[in-house]
C-alpha cells in the first residue's frame, strides 16, 4: 500500500484510518496526518499509532496520495503549500459540496483527483460511499481509492451530476432517520413506555425490519403489504401518515437537502 498523508484528522478521517488499519491495507507506518487548531491529529495518533505532523513538507514528503479531510470551509483558506507538494500524486477529497473543478484547481499538479461522499455510519464500517474522479483511474489507483474507502463500507461509483443528490439520500440520511428514531421513541413514551423499554422496543423493530428485508429480498412496499391487514392496526396508523402526507414530507426533505448541496457547491 502507498503511502497516504491526511489533510484532516477529525471524526471521518479518523473512520477512515482506522479501516485501513483494521482491514489491514495499511500499517501505522503508512499513514501521517495533519489537524488543525484542535488536538485531534495528535489523539488520532496516540490511538492508532499512525504519524501526526504540523507542517505540509512533512506531511507530504514520501506520499504517494492525499486525502483531502478537512472541513469544507477550511478548503478557501488551504495553505498553497500543499498543492506544490501534492503534484504528482493522487487526491481524494471527502468534501461536502465542493466540486471536482474547484478541487483540481488548487492540485493542479495531481495525477488525478477523486471526489467521495461517506456518510457517518463509515464510523462503524456500515456505511456506504459515493465516488467519481476528473479521469479514469488507472488500476493502482483504483486499488488505493478502494482500499481507502472499502473500510468506510460499500462503495458506488456515480457521476459528479448526482452528487447533490447522493449528499441528500446518503450524506443526509443518517441525520433523516435519527430524527425519525427519536420522534418515534418519544412517540413510544407518550404511549406510556420508560424511555429505557421504547428505545428497545423501536430499536429492536427497526434492526429486525432491515435484517427482514435483507433476507426475504423483498420490496419495502411488499413488506409493508404483508403487515397490513385491512381494518387492522397497521392500515389505521399507515392511513394516519397518507393524512399527513408523509411521503411527500419525505421527498420534500431529499429535495430541500439537494437544493442546499448545490447551492454550497456554487459559494
Amino acid at each position: 500500500m502507498p503511502k497516504l498523508a491526511f489533510i484532516g484528522s477529525g471524526r471521518m478521517a479518523s473512520a477512515m484510518v482506522q479501516g485501513l488499519l483494521r482491514s489491514g491495507a495499511c500499517q501505522p507506518s503508512d499513514i501521517t496526518v495533519i489537524g488543525g487548531q484542535d488536538n485531534t491529529a495528535s489523539e488520532l495518533s496516540q490511538a492508532t499509532g499512525v504519524r501526526a505532523v504540523t507542517s505540509p513538507l512533512d506531511l507530504l514528503a514520501g506520499a504517494d496520495a492525499v486525502v483531502l479531510a478537512c472541513k469544507p470551509q477550511q478548503f478557501a483558506g488551504l495553505d498553497p503549500a500543499y498543492a506544490m507538494l501534492a503534484r504528482g500524486k493522487l487526491v481524494l477529497s471527502i468534501l461536502a459540496g465542493t466540486r471536482l473543478v474547484s478541487l483540481s484547481k488548487f492540485f493542479n499538479g495531481a495525477r488525478n483527483v477523486v471526489r467521495a461522499m461517506p456518510n457517518t455510519p463509515g464510523a462503524v464500517g456500515q456505511g456506504i460511499t459515493a465516488q467519481c474522479s476528473v479521469v479514469a483511474l488507472s488500476p493502482e489507483d483504483a486499488l488505493i481509492v478502494q482500499s481507502i474507502l472499502s473500510g468506510l463500507g460499500r462503495i458506488l461509483e456515480l457521476p459528479e451530476a448526482m452528487f447533490d443528490a447522493v449528499t441528500a439520500v446518503s450524506g443526509s440520511g443518517p441525520g433523516f432517520f435519527f430524527e425519525f428514531l427519536a420522534a418515534y421513541e418519544a412517540a413510544a413514551v407518550e404511549l406510556g413506555f420508560t424511555p429505557e423499554q421504547a428505545s428497545l422496543l423501536s430499536r429492536e423493530t427497526f434492526r429486525g425490519s432491515l435484517g427482514l428485508l435483507a433476507a426475504t429480498r423483498e420490496t419495502p412496499d411488499n413488506l409493508r403489504t404483508q403487515v397490513t391487514s385491512p381494518g387492522g392496526t397497521t392500515k389505521a396508523g399507515l392511513d394516519a401518515w397518507a393524512s399527513a402526507q408523509f411521503r411527500t414530507t419525505v421527498a420534500n426533505a431529499l429535495i430541500a437537502a439537494q437544493r442546499r448541496s448545490a447551492e454550497l457547491g456554487k459559494a
